[in-house]
């Protein structure tokens, strides 16, 4: 049995495999006009769920989704968030909604046939608690530096590291403000694709 399962992933890999050559070749480039989607994922190297949402960050990426817009060849805009509903029927609980939203500028390097590189700057803002009795607000900015693999044409996986300052200010009477100044190393991928 493992011997025919082994025989059936090596012909499936060799169909995929030669299907991935296109008219330019077996990778082509994301050119001007092109969009592209993409979730972010940590994988379960922690202990976590297998498939868990992206850490939270708004210094880096690790949000939910993003979608990225190329004005040219070589630059493209960046626009991502993550919305979270968290509620119980429990007797006198609240709905709380933790929402992050950003904007950013990726500038994309020569890479390889399949790998492209880059590196960018972003910001972003955070409310954390909407619903409860305070409400959190959060600022960041960043840099960072990435690279996407193209598994298949359009299709790619890949990650990022940044640096970047964070900004949280503490609803209700308390009213404290901390801050993060440092690097953003997380074990988050990311699954896209361009249309």
């Amino acid at each position: 049995m493992k011997n025919l399962l082994l025989f059936t992933a090596l012909v499936s890999f060799s169909f995929a495999s030669a299907q991935i050559t296109t008219d330019a070749g077996t990778f082509n480039k994301p050119a001007a006009g092109e969009t592209a989607f993409e979730m972010h994922f940590t994988p379960n190297i922690t202990g976590g769920s297998q498939f868990g949402d992206a850490q939270e960050n708004i210094s880096n990426t690790g949000v939910s989704v993003m979608m990225r817009k190329f004005k040219d060849d070589s630059k493209a805009v960046r626009m991502f968030g993550s919305f979270d509903l968290n509620g119980s029927d429990a007797e006198g609980a609240d709905t709380i909604i933790d929402a992050t939203f950003g904007y950013g500028i990726e500038n994309h390097l020569a890479g390889a046939e399949r790998l492209s590189t880059f590196w960018g700057y972003q910001g972003g803002i955070q409310l954390l608690n909407i619903g409860g009795d305070d409400v959190d607000f959060g600022l960041a900015g960043g840099v960072f530096v990435g690279a996407d693999y193209y598994i298949i044409p359009k299709v790619y996986i890949g990650t990022e590291f940044g640096f970047g300052l964070e900004i949280a200010a503490e609803g209700g009477d308390a009213g404290n403000t901390d801050y993060s100044l440092g690097h953003n190393l997380s074990a988050n991928f990311r699954l896209g694709f361009r249309l």
